[in-house]
């Protein structure tokens, strides 16, 4: 009887779990609002940025990361999206807006 419970308590763990993977939407989202200081991004843009970017989705957890070199932008776990290369980001301010250099 005690394995049954446990059994049917780590089933439900990972079914909520799994309930609450951020969505490629709520990574978006993030990255927007960090990128958005003082302006605006247009349609056009974000099209730009979104093109360069892969979104995996695991059991219990979701990643954002780059296509060419697969790097890691950001994690999600439990409604929880969190921006970890913040390196990647302004990169992608400079070359929004035409600026080169370091």
């Amino acid at each position: 009887m005690i394995k049954r419970i446990i059994f049917i308590a780590l089933i439900a763990g990972l079914v909520y779990l799994n309930y609450t993977v951020p969505t490629f939407d709520d990574h978006k989202a993030l990255v927007l609002t960090r990128l958005q200081t003082g302006y605006p991004l247009p349609a056009q843009q974000q099209e730009r940025i979104w093109r360069d970017v892969d979104y995996s989705n695991f059991l219990v957890c979701s990643v954002m990361k780059t296509k060419e070199k697969s790097e890691m932008i950001s994690y999600g776990y439990l409604d929880h999206v969190t921006l970890i290369n913040d390196k990647w980001l302004d990169q992608l301010r400079r070359k929004l807006t035409g600026r080169t250099g370091s």
